[in-house]
């Protein structure tokens, strides 16, 4: 168990190329971290499972102390995704919320197996036809047997549809709002507005870099966490 929460794992994930997994891993991470004070607050720790990109693992290795000090910052761990199963033990002691960084493909060994050991997963998605396309695919054809095998195990999971990159004012936006109830999956109340330049440009792993117009979004996230322990 982690030091306040029974190490819970959370992922932003969706094979679909290009949605945010790792820029919304980030800056939850950051949120959190950035809400600890005087080293008092959750453990967490960014478990970058993604073999070949390792963006988190690699950006927190340029980061410089300049930039912050990294030993008061959440931990980012590098580790294979055939791999992960093994060390979640450790995890789940040591932290009490491990996010977990998966690549842009379900391919790479252990990728699958690795989604089995989720308890909250959060499904980011660009609203657009093509991004909800790829995501419902992803939902229907892979991650509803996963979700099957892990209430057979007795395992309980909590899934939410997240829209990323969002224009309001877009006809596809206000499309998938006004059906939200269609979708397979309950969708977040609160969604992250386009400013992918921005992020792209100033994506961190440390707190003081966290952007603070995703408060309603984490706090959403966390509650989310939260009731999971709960209920």
């Amino acid at each position: 168990m982690g030091q306040k929460l029974p190490g819970i794992t959370v992922a932003f994930e969706n094979p679909k190329g290009g949605v945010g997994k790792s820029t919304l891993t980030a800056l939850f991470a950051g949120y959190i971290q950035s809400m600890n004070e005087d080293g008092e607050g959750l453990a967490v720790a960014v478990v970058d499972i993604d073999d070949m990109q390792n963006t988190i693992g690699r950006l927190r290795e340029n980061e410089t102390l300049e930039d912050g000090d990294k030993e008061n910052e959440y931990q980012v761990i590098n580790i294979s995704s055939s791999e992960f199963i093994n060390q979640l033990d450790f995890l789940k002691d040591s932290f009490d919320i491990i996010l977990v960084d998966f690549p842009g493909n379900l391919k790479q060994n252990g990728v699958i197996e690795a989604l089995h050991f989720i308890d909250v997963i959060i499904i980011p998605f660009e609203p657009n036809n093509t991004d909800l396309s790829a995501t419902l695919y992803f939902y229907n054809n892979i991650y509803k047997d996963i979700l099957s095998a892990r209430s057979k195990l007795g395992q309980k999971t909590t899934v939410r549809g997240a829209m990323n990159r969002v224009m309001p004012n877009v006809l596809e936006f206000k499309e998938i709002t006004a059906n939200k109830s269609a979708l397979p999956f309950e969708l977040m109340d609160n969604y992250i507005k386009d400013s992918r330049v921005d992020y792209q440009r100033n994506l961190s792993t440390l707190s003081n870099a966290y952007h603070h117009p995703c408060d309603a979004f984490c706090e959403e996230v966390l509650e989310l966490i939260s009731n999971h322990i709960k209920n």
